[in-house]
């Protein structure tokens, strides 16, 4: 007895990831098939699961169970056969074999049953593959044979792939859908197509479900034909390895196939490596990364690689990040070639970036500039952010120094207006916010009062994201005291005012603010009184808005009286329909210009305070226009904005 010249069950448990499918069963027996010669290949897929229906229609899915494998190769030979007795054999390694695939099928199944009928020796040639495999267990019989022929059934699944009788019914089996079967193996095979294609070499597969008698098949006119470049990436000991790229660019709707391959076999996708690309609409294509170093790095099921994604060690000398650096440069290029429309397309891309994150567009890289709309937009923004994380990292770093050089100042300014930037992109999301609450009528004054400042909560400066009182206009943002939802007792207290001649001083207005009235003497206070109201009321909305008004004189009497405050003015905000307006005017308050609806005024003489009135949707308006100005004075700085203008230009 000869027992195959390894433990079978110790290679499928620790040689082969637990990972694998019965697509990858597919891969194998089709790859064996061609490399065993054979040019036309038979896949007979079906299941053992009863079809569930509903008046007559079927409901579910149908899963794989069995799966046989027939073509008109070379078979099980003299030669073949003693290549597949030995672990890892160098028979065929030129062909890409690392003579391990046959060990997926018992990954899967329980076993493999060939049956191979050889012509030239008018024999057929019978083993059963298991874990109990025996070398001289090949059974020969002489029969009479008109062609070739192999066969490969694999019918009784492992528990750890399938198992029916176990209450949590682990089910891995693949679903019987003929045309994604198909599309997965052409895939994942292209590149062996394409070279036996190169060779005369026309290999045609065909799939047959057999459970609802249905056909489909890979045809030679199905691998297109590719053009060829080679590039070379160098390592960090100035190592240099080549890389081939097969690639098609049609004019013609459709996808963009990109992937790495290892022994002209696909392994992985360029976005399971962080390298998302895409092509425009009405372009299609594929992009084909081949490589000895690929070659030597890919696991054994072939659906990775031993590469780290930035760090190399003695093993790994390459990077995802060296190999995606100089093949993002060779697809920059083909674009150019490809794609007339390129710049107009990276124009668009940019202007989408430059709106959503114009923070960030300095710390785009060159590269991603030139094939920006051919990449994932959010890759793009995070390797900017990132970059922009590392520059403000840089800046704290040389914080204290008694000199700058003149790059360490310029780095410093671009972070500061970029941090800048940054502010005001948020104050977009504010303003939305606060849009959302006016359409809505929001009722609900809390909601909107902690929209500007969190109720109950004071402080004494300003600071990005404590508050959002710029709403009222940016210079409220000057405050040396703010409140929110304080009792006037405890708002005289903090600013050390005296409560005399105050008899409202457990009232609470809204937002209590305080300035400086003149930076030589801090004691001298301007103050701003804000009542918020909500949008809407469920009956006599415009009344109960208006009653804020005398909560504002109220509250402005309160604070005018004493010696340190000398000016005091009064905001009501709140949406201003018609009917409010109507009553405002009655009322005598004037309405004043602004960009939208009228802020509308009135100066009590006789306190000499005044109180204005404005719309919500003023504030908004006014928000965005300041916001704006200065985005664009921001923006016609940027290299992307000249790059824009120099595209629309050449348009």
């Amino acid at each position: 007895m000869s027992q195959m010249l390894a433990e079978i069950s110790r290679i499928v448990n620790e040689d082969i990831s637990n990972r694998v499918t019965q697509y990858d069963v597919l891969f194998e027996a089709i790859t064996n098939s061609i490399h065993a010669n054979a040019t036309s290949i038979k896949c007979y897929l079906n299941s053992n699961d009863s079809q569930l229906t509903d008046n007559t229609k079927e409901i579910g899915s149908i899963r794989v169970d069995s799966i046989k494998i027939l073509d008109n190769g070379d078979g099980l030979t003299d030669e073949n056969y003693k290549s597949f007795s030995k672990y890892r054999t160098e028979f065929k390694k030129a062909l890409g074999c690392k003579g391990v695939g046959r060990f997926v099928f018992l990954k899967v199944y329980e076993s493999a049953n060939f049956t191979s009928r050889i012509k030239s020796i008018k024999e057929q040639r019978t083993i059963n593959f298991d874990f109990n495999f025996d070398t001289e267990n090949l059974k020969k019989e002489k029969v009479k044979i008109l062609e070739n022929e192999t066969e490969i059934v694999l019918s009784k699944l492992t528990k750890q792939y399938y198992d029916s009788e176990n209450d949590k019914k682990q089910d891995r089996r693949i679903e019987l859908d003929l045309h994604n079967i198909r599309e997965r193996v052409l895939m994942n095979l292209i590149p062996t197509l394409f070279f036996y294609k190169q060779k005369g070499i026309n290999i045609t597969i065909d799939f047959i479900d057999e459970f609802h008698h249905l056909s489909v098949q890979i045809k030679p006119e199905d691998i297109p034909n590719f053009l060829e470049k080679t590039f070379e990436v160098k390592n960090s000991d100035g190592n240099i390895f080549k890389f081939l790229l097969t690639y098609k660019i049609e004019n013609l709707a459709g996808s963009l196939y990109t992937y790495y391959c290892a022994n002209n076999r696909t392994v992985c996708q360029f976005e399971d490596k962080d390298f998302k690309i895409s092509m425009p609409y009405g372009y299609s294509g594929f992009m084909l990364l081949e490589s000895e170093y690929f070659n030597q790095k890919v696991n054994n099921e072939r659906n990775d690689f031993d590469i780290y994604p930035v760090k190399t060690d003695i093993f790994s000398t390459l990077s995802w990040e060296m190999i995606n650096t100089e093949l993002k440069k060779q697809f920059s290029d083909l674009i150019k070639e490809g794609v007339p429309e390129t710049k107009r397309i990276n124009s668009e891309k940019i202007r989408q970036i430059q709106e959503e994150r114009p923070y960030l567009v300095q710390y785009i890289e060159d590269e991603d500039i030139e094939m920006a709309g051919f990449l994932d937009k959010r890759a793009i923004i995070e390797k900017a952010k990132k970059r922009f994380d590392i520059a403000k990292e840089k800046v704290l770093i040389n914080a204290g120094k008694e000199e700058y050089s003149d790059d360490e100042l310029n780095e410093a300014i671009q972070l500061a207006q970029n941090e800048l930037v940054s502010y005001i992109n948020d104050r977009v999301l504010v303003i939305e916010r606060l849009k959302t609450l006016v359409d809505k009528s929001e009722r609900v004054e809390s909601i909107i009062h902690n929209l500007f400042m969190k109720k109950y909560t004071s402080d004494d400066y300003f600071s990005v994201g404590k508050n959002n009182l710029w709403l009222l206009d940016d210079r409220f943002t000057t405050y040396s005291y703010a409140a929110s939802d304080k009792r006037i007792i405890n708002v005289l207290n903090d600013i050390k005012e005296t409560l005399d001649d105050v008899d409202i001083l457990n009232d609470k207005p809204d937002l209590s603010l305080f300035f400086s009235h003149n930076p030589n003497n801090p004691e001298r206070l301007k103050s701003v009184m804000v009542e918020i109201k909500p949008f809407d009321f469920s009956t006599k909305s415009d009344r109960k808005k208006f009653s804020g008004v005398q909560q504002l004189i109220d509250y402005v009497k309160a604070f005018k009286t004493k010696e340190n405050i000398q000016e005091v003015y009064g905001y009501l905000i709140t949406d201003v329909d018609q009917k409010l307006a109507d009553r405002l005017e009655i009322d005598g308050y004037v309405p004043l210009f602004s960009s939208d609806a009228p802020i509308y005024h009135r100066y009590f003489e006789k306190i000499g305070v005044s109180i204005y009135v404005v719309s919500a949707k003023t504030l908004i308006y006014d928000a965005e226009a300041r916001n704006k100005i200065f985005l664009n004075i921001i923006k016609k700085q940027s290299k992307l904005y000249k790059l824009i203008q120099n595209t629309e230009t050449i348009e």
